[in-house]
């Protein structure tokens, strides 16, 4: 995750970690954390877009959720894909300044 993050930064994006769970407190409380079920690992912006990346191990696909939160970032007009090492992640994200927006609708 820490290399996705330095490589978006050296592209001039910024990312934050969004840590999505459930757990419960010492007096049974149930917390949720992070966005909403299925939001990406990484939130933040690229030149005044809002972004939004799921970090994925190699051969791992998203979860249905997943998919759904990256393509309606995308079709509200933000950056959202999923990338397995930090140079995916700057491709897609070159590929997005290319003009290339469909490649991350799903």
């Amino acid at each position: 995750m820490r290399e996705i993050q330095c490589a978006l930064s050296r592209e001039g994006a910024r990312v934050f970690r969004n840590n999505v769970g459930l757990f419960t407190t010492i007096d049974g409380r149930k917390v949720r954390t992070g966005l909403c079920v299925g939001s990406s690992d990484l939130i933040g912006w690229y030149k005044g877009k809002f972004l939004a990346v799921e970090v994925k191990r190699p051969r791992k696909k998203p979860t249905k959720e997943q998919y759904n939160f990256i393509g309606q970032v995308n079709l509200a007009g933000g950056i959202a894909f999923y990338a397995t090492s930090g140079e995916d992640a700057v491709n897609k994200l070159r590929r997005h300044d290319n003009g290339d927006c469909d490649i991350y609708r799903m």
